[in-house]
């Protein structure tokens, strides 16, 4: 019992890990609300002060022509002067940056972390080892009730219960044979959890793959407005809004990858914990029980 007891500390971990959690993505979503800096229009051209001396008449025609060029510069933007220049949150430079592809990196993003919770949920060593099972079979072989002891493992899904009602059905044919067939049952429980996390796995492959597309096509939108303007100068928002949008979908692709990488990584470490201490207590009631029907026979 003390070993189940001890078994309960990963739940202390888990919370802590969940606050931390929330305490990053409060962070994040903070972050996302900061505007970005808008660039606005330049004033127009200054007046010439009062006292400023005046071009001789014969200068006239050639001024004329220096400014004419000017004139027609400022005529352009001078339909735009009137509309005033709007601020973009980061949130919202973001979405209009990153398309469909961020949608799919959203999309993906959602599913990853309902997997998590899921996995936190599930993979958990007092699920695997639950307490009253392992307190009703310390009642059961004590009082030498051994169907009992098997009827409460058949009732019950837990690491424990399939590892325990393995040994039992295989204890007739001995020790080496029960715990022979122990150890088949717990690699297949093994590898049905770790089937479960690989999806984390191809995720954190993914997700800088995703972003390198995104980049890909966000680096030839630019370059496309540069190769199109031909005989004009490029529009600086164009080539701006493809450079965003290849930097938006790397950042949401590796953002994806690396807490991907991480949880995979986590939940494996967390089923070799679960494997171990299933094993240690399997073993402890097959050589209990074991114990008990030879003082039984006697």
């Amino acid at each position: 019992m003390a070993s189940v007891s001890a078994s309960w500390c990963p739940t202390v971990r888990s919370r802590r890990a969940w606050s931390l959690g929330l305490f990053v993505a409060y962070c994040l979503a903070c972050v996302t609300l900061i505007p970005v800096p808008s660039l606005f229009a330049q004033d127009p051209k200054k007046e010439a002060p009062a006292d400023a001396p005046k071009p001789e008449p014969a200068d006239a025609p050639k001024a004329e022509a220096a400014d004419a060029p000017k004139a027609e510069a400022a005529a352009q933007p001078a339909a735009d002067a009137s509309t005033p220049a709007t601020r973009r949150s980061l949130l919202r430079w973001a979405i209009d940056a990153s398309g469909p592809i961020g949608l799919f990196l959203l999309c993906l993003s959602v599913y990853f972390t309902a997997l998590v919770v899921k996995l936190f949920m599930e993979m958990r060593v007092s699920e695997a080892v639950p307490a009253a099972l392992v307190e009703k079979l310390e009642n059961a072989i004590k009082d030498r009730k051994f169907q009992e002891a098997y009827d409460a493992c058949r009732d019950n899904d837990s690491f424990l219960a399939r590892l325990v009602r393995t040994g039992v059905a295989n204890l007739p044919n001995g020790r080496a044979e029960a715990k022979e067939a122990m150890n088949i049952t717990q690699d297949e429980v093994v590898t049905t959890m770790e089937a479960k996390i690989s999806y984390l796995a191809i995720i954190g492959t993914l997700g800088p793959m995703i972003g390198l597309v995104g980049t890909i096509a966000g680096m030839i939108a630019s370059f496309q407005e540069i190769a199109n303007a031909v005989d004009a100068q490029p529009k600086p928002a164009k080539v701006a809004e493809g450079i965003s949008t290849a930097l938006f979908i790397t950042l949401e692709g590796v953002s994806l990858s690396v807490p991907a990488i991480f949880f995979f990584a986590f939940f494996r470490n967390r089923i070799a914990q679960m494997a171990m201490e299933s094993a240690k207590v399997a073993d402890r009631t097959i050589t209990a029980l074991l114990s008990a029907a030879k003082q039984n026979k006697g």
